[in-house]
């Protein structure tokens, strides 16, 4: 504004200026600049820029504006195009054979398609040199055309698509090929943008870009790109494998290997820098594009499922259960979806057997079981939950969620367990081996058994387990040396001890591979102690340990190994070498095989009944079982027999076996026990506990002087003279609550004492076979101190009497008989296996048996029953408080009453569990979360199996060792492992029992097997005379 009623006007492009004189000037003005300000806010942020015509551009250009407006609705813009391309022939010299001359006054018809795409196709196969820049403006005209001119554009750029293959090759300069690549992009975004055109792209385009196979492999990398660049989840993920059919439906096989291929080299590299969860690996974006890819691709057999069916399956296995719910659910439709291709494809053709399976395993796998397997057990369907949509809105990150692959993103997902994956694997290979029965000379199980080792070979946290259960699931022959390597594998995962799920699945292949070891081999024994020591190690490795003891068990028995030998002599031989690792295992548990093989091994087995996994308890009571049958065979016995290597099973069985039980039963009953005590409903407990006796103070556990507790007022005289102090008896309602049940038995009185007294004495001036029917407590008992004597002549001879009989009758099998059971040893270590058990025991039922025998053992075995006071004293206080149960309550009224009378208890009897080697039974057996030598029995456990792999196992000379197999995240430093090679210089000493000092014995030497640099290598390499030179430098070292 100049002044109120002038203003002036700058027009953009123009140099002067415009005055205009307005009597309301002001108005006016701000109405203009009102406009103006509108005009602005609406032009778009950047002025679009023309591309430049290029003159090596020009015929390209002019060649799609006219076969463009060849399909115009204009009469006389069809007629204009025309000429164009019958000048654009004729300047540019374009053959097309003659079909054009330039005419004015044309009448072409708009319905000219089938002509445009004529000209096309001749001048695409006579001009190819015009490709790339003909192809980018159909792109950029494309874009701003009609649908129906669209429709054309498609027609008549097709036969072009071929070309791009001239333009790619590895002669080609590379700025052409990144022209190609370039346009391959730009068909992507037209993909992508044109909803409405989607389906004639698809089909015209990529279907004719599917018959070119030197173009899959640029494509496909422009699709995962692409992919990768929208992110994990995103809608151009879902459009980029739909694509993928169209590209694969003129060349299924191809595009089939080149998704699967690329599938295979990632799943490789992930070896390289290998992570705890494949979520978490670098890789897995491509992972799960490429999984995504394949389900897309899994319908109407277009992986060609009969090339490739290994593969697919080696595949599912390694990512059931992983990533997001639409990426497990979508696994599961793959597998789903391979099953229908085999039912619906024509090559090969199945029997209908083979399709009785398929169909079978199709229903299967769309039960509620496999869908808690796959980790989709909450979802109803998984076609739905597979294509469910992630996208959420423009401005969120795709699939941010999924993009986050922290441990803490994915505790709360449905993990994965080994038994699950066995289960999945063995339906896969049942359908594997259904169809290859039709298919002559196949070969699919040996390139799955070679993909899954490989794997199991490897180090790799994310995929090793897996590959082993697979490896162990699917393997139908194995060698001593295979075998070998793995446990090489197990000592490098014991090392660090950090990844249970790797040992659990070690322990677990083994299991599997050994039915299929050659009959003679060594490992065979081998493997027995190898299950022995898992056992040893933790919760989760003992359920696995358990499995492949029955396996070691069952496979020596097919073969015949116990026939003519003993379990004992077989495995104690077998360990002979190594007995100085062995002995520091023992000595670590507190359990020795060296003293007594039955009683240790029952000691390791009774733990099985405390673990939380039914399977793994109902598994404890099997081998015991088993067990039985094996020590029987030798001796061409009954297996309910008792003798000495037979009670340490039927001890452990005898409260869960109904049939241990009517086979072995008690001698005494409790009325016989107990002839002078009433049914009586009015036994005072605090009476009860008032009439224990109080040995002297070094001998009486902490619980039992709970029991113990006694006032000055009264006392009672023991046998040895001394005096003891007896509390007296509490009046109703004094000194306990008002609601203190009152039970039976107040019969129990100083009366009673004294007559057990007086019998013991009698009894002990009378000869020792001589007994009594009338006397209060009927005792038996072969002698009454510990021995380690050999048996004389005639003891022997007893003994082969015995065992040369074929049975015995069921009256006299009596489980704790002292004229079998004539070892102290023998019968501590059964009355500490029983205490053990009603210790530990939750079950009423349970413990009413066990008491019952207990009860026995303190009648038959009075002498050796001190050795287990200390396990039952406070478990005794805790039945007289709280138990209801009458049989329970007069087993343990029997046993204090023998504790009682036999009041010789020694500081040795007490402590004669730890002079046998079995200090840790009680402990051992107990509850997992109260064992705390893991880390101790790991470290022994590597010594020991380290030994075992390199000195005493079979040696071939092409044999190959895993190459330096890194040692999963490196030893602890404060695990103060001896070296296994030095220790087999020291003598070892396997006629003595003395009380290792394992925590000094460690010198700090380096193993032999290869922990120097871990760098990631598949290949073995052959150990030739380098690994003997390592072993004797190492054991000279020690020296």
């Amino acid at each position: 504004m100049i002044d109120d009623n002038q203003f002036t006007l700058t027009i953009a492009n123009e140099s002067g200026l415009l005055s205009f004189f307005q009597i309301d000037c002001d108005n006016t003005v701000q109405a203009i600049i009102h406009i103006r300000n509108r005009w602005e806010l609406s032009q778009p942020d950047s002025v679009r820029v023309h591309q430049k015509i290029r003159p090596k551009d020009v015929p390209g250009t002019l060649l799609n504006m006219a076969l463009l407006n060849l399909g115009s609705a204009d009469p006389n813009l069809r007629t204009v195009a025309y000429n164009l391309l019958c000048a654009l022939t004729a300047t540019f010299d374009l053959k097309i054979e003659g079909q054009l001359l330039e005419t004015s006054g044309l009448c072409i018809p708009s319905n000219n398609t089938i002509f445009i795409k004529s000209v096309s196709e001749k001048l695409a196969t006579n001009e190819p040199h015009l490709t790339l820049e003909f192809l980018e403006e159909c792109i950029q005209g494309f874009r701003v055309s009609s649908i129906e001119l669209k429709h054309l554009c498609l027609e008549y750029m097709t036969p072009w698509l071929a070309n791009l293959v001239r333009f790619c090759k590895p002669s080609d300069e590379s700025k052409r090929q990144q022209k190609v690549a370039h346009i391959l992009e730009k068909l992507i975004i037209l993909t992508i943008e044109e909803v409405e055109m989607y389906p004639s792209i698809q089909a015209k385009i990529w279907g004719s870009i599917g018959q070119v196979p030197e173009l899959i492999d640029m494509v496909l990398d422009s699709f995962i790109h692409r992919s990768m660049t929208s992110g994990l989840g995103s809608p151009m993920v879902e459009i980029m494998a739909d694509t993928a059919v169209a590209l694969a439906s003129a060349n299924v096989q191809l595009v089939a290997k080149k998704v699967i291929g690329r599938l295979c080299r990632v799943l490789d590299k992930t070896c390289t820098s290998p992570t705890p969860l494949l979520e978490q690996h670098m890789m897995w974006d491509d992972i799960a594009i490429l999984a995504r890819y394949l389900l897309m691709l899994s319908f109407n057999n277009c992986l060609d499922v009969a090339r490739h069916l290994p593969y697919l399956f080696h595949y599912v296995t390694a990512l059931v259960c992983s990533g997001s719910l639409s990426m497990r659910a979508s696994t599961l439709g793959l597998v789903i979806n391979i099953i229908h291709s085999l039912c619906t494809c024509t090559k090969p053709s199945f029997s209908e057997e083979t399709q009785r399976v398929l169909r079978l395993s199709l229903d299967e796998f769309s039960l509620p079981k496999f869908y808690l397997l796959f980790g989709i057990s909450k979802e109803k369907s998984a076609a739905v939950t597979a294509f469910r949509s992630s996208y959420r809105h423009p401005s969120e990150r795709w699939y941010g969620q999924e993009r986050s692959f922290s441990v803490t993103n994915y505790s709360d997902r449905e993990r994965l367990s080994l038994t699950s994956l066995e289960v999945i694997t063995d339906a896969l290979l049942e359908i594997m081996e259904a169809c290859m029965r039709d298919i002559p000379d196949c070969d699919w199980l040996q390139t799955w058994t070679a993909l899954a080792k490989s794997f199991a070979f490897c180090y790799n946290p994310a995929l090793q387990p897996r590959a082993l259960i697979v490896f162990g699931c699917i393997s139908k022959s194995i060698t001593d040396q295979d075998i070998k390597q793995l446990l090489r594998i197990l000592v490098k995962a014991l090392e660090s001890f950090s990844d249970i799920v790797l040992l659990e699945a070690l322990v677990m292949c083994l299991t599997r591979l050994q039915p299929l070891l050659r009959p003679e081999s060594p490992i065979h024994c081998a493997l027995f102690w190898v299950a022995v020591s898992v056992l040893q190690l933790h919760e989760i490795s003992y359920a696995s340990g358990l499995a492949l003891l029955e396996q070691n068990l069952h496979t020596l028995d097919s073969q015949g190994t116990f026939e003519e030998k003993t379990l004992a002599e077989v495995m104690m031989s077998t360990r002979e070498p190594l007995e100085w690792h062995f002995k520091q295992l023992d000595h670590a548990v507190g359990l020795s095989f060296k003293s007594n093989f039955h009683f240790a091994l029952v000691g390791h087995l009774l733990k099985g009944f405390r673990h939380p996994t039914p399977t793994t308890v109902s598994r404890t009571t099997r081998i015991l079982t088993m067990l039985l049958g094996i020590i029987a065979k030798p001796h061409k016995r009954d297996k309910f027999e008792v003798t000495p290597d037979s009670v340490a099973y039927l001890a452990a069985l005898v409260s869960v076996s109904e049939e241990v039980r009517s086979r072995c039963h008690v001698k005494h009953s409790l009325a016989r026990m107990i002839p002078e005590l009433g049914s009586g409903e009015n036994f005072d407990v605090d009476s009860h506990l008032s009439l224990m006796p109080h040995p002297p103070a070094t001998n009486v556990s902490p619980a039992m002087n709970v029991m113990l507790a006694t006032s000055p007022s009264q006392r009672s005289e023991g046998s040895n003279g001394q005096s003891y102090q007896q509390p007296p008896q509490q009046a109703s309602g004094v000194g306990t609550p008002t609601n203190r049940r009152q039970k039976s038995w107040d019969l129990l009185d100083q009366t009673a004492i004294a007559q057990a007294r007086q019998q013991k004495q009698h009894t002990q001036q009378q000869a020792q076979h001589q007994s009594s029917a009338r006397v209060l407590f009927r005792t038996q008992r072969s002698f009454s101190v510990p021995t380690t004597k050999e048996p004389k002549s005639g003891d022997e001879s007893d003994v082969k009497d015995r065992s040369a009989r074929v049975s015995v009758s069921n009256e006299n099998n009596v489980l704790l008989d002292p004229d079998v059971l004539t070892d102290f040893s023998t019968q501590a270590l059964v009355l500490t296996v029983l205490a053990t058990l009603v210790k530990y025991s939750t079950d009423e039922n349970e413990t009413r048996i066990l008491y019952q025998y207990l009860a026995e053992a303190s009648v038959v075995f009075p002498k050796v029953f001190p050795v287990i006071h200390s396990l039952l004293d406070a478990k005794i206080i805790s039945v007289l408080s709280v138990c209801h149960d009458h049989v329970i309550l007069n087993a343990v009224q029997a046993i204090i009453q023998n504790m009682i009378s036999s009041e010789d208890t020694t500081q040795q009897q007490l402590h004669y569990l730890q002079s046998c080697g079995f200090g840790g039974l009680w402990r051992f057996a107990g509850p997992f979360t109260k064992c705390n030598c893991t880390a101790e029995s790991a470290e022994l456990f590597v010594n020991c199996l380290e030994a075992m792999v390199e000195t005493c196992l079979p040696i071939e000379e092409e044999e190959v060792e895993l190459a330096q197999y890194p040692s999963m995240l490196s030893v602890s430093s404060n695990m103060n492992r001896s070296s296994s090679m030095s220790s087999l210089t020291l003598g070892s000493p396997t006629e003595k029992e003395p009380i290792l000092d394992v925590g000094g014995c460690s010198d700090g030497s380096a193993s032999s097997l290869g922990r120097s640099s871990f760098a990631k290598q598949r290949s073995f390499k052959c150990m030739g005379k380098a690994s003997s030179k390592s072993s004797s430098s190492g054991a000279e070292g020690a020296k």
